[in-house]
């Protein structure tokens, strides 16, 4: 056989065993809750990153509990994960489970949330802390002599919220005594948490809101349809979101959504599991991943990252 064959077969042969090897090692992504829109579109996200791989990818669901997501953590390392990637339920609560990771010295990041730790992971996402400064921005561009605000929070201990949410209030206090605060409450992410909140306090305020600030689109939609029982109509109220999901978009381009903050979720998720995955093979250590949100509105819709999804 020629030298240039056989350099060619084992060239071939090498590819198949590598090949064979990714499919068999598994790597884990850990979400805090399945039923939130972004997280099935993160997951979706790195399902085909993996198939694109070759990777055998479990998805695993904390369900909103830190001590299932911990306990999840744990079985993966039980199992010999060969990389982690973590978007944590709460900034705290995983921290023991993170540090098992860490001194087993398997390839890890954290994705849209951070996590304490003994040690940097790296991490990939958009900045939430920009997000929220952009979106305080719209609003002060909007209403530059002032505005009664509305504060949907996201839920606590989560590192997106806290930094969406110190974010919108850094920049809001920079112009102090012109916003004003009527209703801060957090609505933990949910749609049904946004509407019940809007129902329940708008019609109790003496002053209308100019404006309601939401931490993530699911809240901001509840909003929406509150408004829309209360018989309110699109514009009466500027509403904002954060994420830039699909319905958000559509919301936008009706006018009930002002705007939302784009994160770039799949950009997100598959630079995350392919430098996890290069390094669980011996490549360069994992860098983690930084970038403002764009903010969306009427006029730029068709630059959202999922606008190919809008019916």
């Amino acid at each position: 056989m020629k030298k240039s064959s056989k350099l060619a077969l084992s060239l071939l042969t090498l590819g198949l065993a590598f090949n064979v090897a990714a499919k068999d090692e598994l790597v884990v992504f850990s979400l805090p809750n399945l039923s939130s829109p972004f997280e099935v579109q993160l997951s979706k996200s790195a399902m085909n990153t993996a198939k694109e791989l070759q990777v055998n990818l479990q998805v695993l669901d904390g369900q909103s509990s830190s001590t299932k997501q911990a306990a999840d953590l744990e079985n993966a390392i039980t199992k010999g994960a060969k990389g982690i990637i973590i978007a944590p339920n709460d900034v705290n609560a995983i921290a023991a489970a993170v540090e098992e990771i860490i001194d087993e010295k398997i390839p890890t990041a954290t994705l849209d949330r951070k996590v304490q730790s003994s040690e940097p992971i790296p991490h990939f996402g958009a900045n939430n802390y920009t997000g929220g400064q952009e979106i305080a921005k719209v609003v002060k561009t909007k209403f530059p002599d002032g505005a009664n605000i509305i504060l949907l929070t996201g839920q606590p201990g989560s590192s997106s919220n806290i930094e969406r949410m110190n974010g919108i209030r850094d920049t809001l206090a920079a112009d102090a005594g012109k916003y004003t605060i009527l209703v801060d409450q957090t609505g933990n992410w949910l749609r049904s948490e946004g509407l019940r909140i809007i129902e329940s306090v708008l019609p109790t305020l003496k002053q209308k809101p100019d404006v309601i600030l939401s931490a993530n689109d699911d809240m901001a939609l509840g909003a929406i349809e509150a408004l829309h029982g209360l018989g309110y109509k699109a514009g009466d109220i500027l509403v904002t979101g954060f994420d830039a999901g699909p319905e958000a978009l559509s919301r936008i381009k009706e006018g009930w959504l002002y705007a939302t903050a784009d994160q770039r979720p799949s950009y997100a998720v598959k630079t995350a599991l392919e430098q996890v995955v290069a390094k669980a093979h011996g490549g360069a250590d994992v860098q983690g991943l930084d970038f403002a949100p764009t903010i969306i509105t009427q006029s730029n819709l068709n630059d959202a990252e999922r606008i190919g999804e809008v019916k």
